[in-house]
């Protein structure tokens, strides 16, 4: 019998921060989904963590809440509010998020 998927999926940083969020939510960046659901028993789907060797803690926060705020407006059809990252964070966001295709 297959045990039930869970719910929430640990993201851990290269400096060892553990990010838990909503697996909706993770999933909705294709390299994490691709991860996650790839067939076969790979240790991410597994163990439901993944490691960032490449991705400190500071900036897999900011994708970690780039995620929730998509999935919150995801179907909002007027006007956005802005998503703000730090200008020193920003390049280090960018290359994250291109990474993880989010």
């Amino acid at each position: 019998m297959e045990s039930p998927i869970p719910e929430t999926v640990k993201l851990i940083s290269s400096d060892g921060f553990d990010f838990v969020i909503d697996r909706r939510c993770a999933l909705a960046a294709g390299t994490i989904k691709n991860m996650l659901s790839s067939p076969g028993q790979f240790t991410e789907s597994v163990q439901n963590e993944i490691h960032f060797r490449d991705i400190k803690a500071v900036v897999l926060e900011r994708v970690c809440k780039y995620l929730y705020y998509r999935a919150k407006y995801q179907n909002h059809t007027g006007e956005l509010p802005e998503f703000k990252i730090e200008p020193e964070l920003a390049f280090e966001v960018l290359m994250a998020a291109d990474f993880l295709d989010c």
